[in-house]
């Protein structure tokens, strides 16, 4: 399979909201449809907050974008110019990432365990700098935006990035 230039984008949205948006949800959904053939998908996550910081989780669903299920998300971003270092998410679309939750060992007391195969992945529940273990289910997908303490000021950018096989 050869490299697969450009990257097509099927989302760029800048969020500058600080919290009235999200009040009945946690944070801000951002939906977009991948093409069928897409091959593997990029998220790029520019945040600079003040007084808090914000995270970006790629969310795949099964039927249609009725419910969503955590794939990844970046680690959490603070004080930080945007586009100076940004947090990057790869998202399999055949077979999944490693799911990296961190848990206790049952061999070794006080020893951790950071790669599991199986597990939950219900919205908003992977841990900053997770994965869930799940590939895209389907075309349907989102970028969800949750910000921490007590923002004052947001600047997030989230571009996500798809290569498929068409000819554009």
């Amino acid at each position: 399979m050869s490299i697969r230039l450009p990257l097509q984008g099927v989302l760029d949205v800048t969020q500058t909201d600080q919290g009235p948006g999200s009040l009945l949800v946690g944070g801000w959904a951002y939906n977009f449809k991948l093409p069928q053939d897409t091959d593997n998908v990029v998220v790029k996550f520019s945040s600079s907050v003040v007084a808090g910081g914000a995270s970006a989780i790629f969310q795949t669903s099964d039927d249609g974008g009725t419910t969503f299920y955590d794939v990844a998300r970046t680690s959490i971003v603070s004080n930080n110019a945007v586009g100076t270092a940004p947090q990057w998410l790869s998202i399999p679309v055949v077979g999944g990432l490693p799911r990296n939750v961190t848990t206790g060992s049952l061999i070794a007391a006080g020893s951790l365990v950071s790669a599991v195969f199986n597990g939950s992945a219900g919205a908003s529940t992977l841990s900053s700098g997770q994965s869930s273990g799940l590939p895209v289910l389907g075309i349907q997908n989102r970028v969800f935006v949750i910000t921490t303490g007590n923002a004052t000021a947001v600047s997030a950018r989230i571009q996500v990035s798809a290569n498929n096989q068409s000819s554009r």
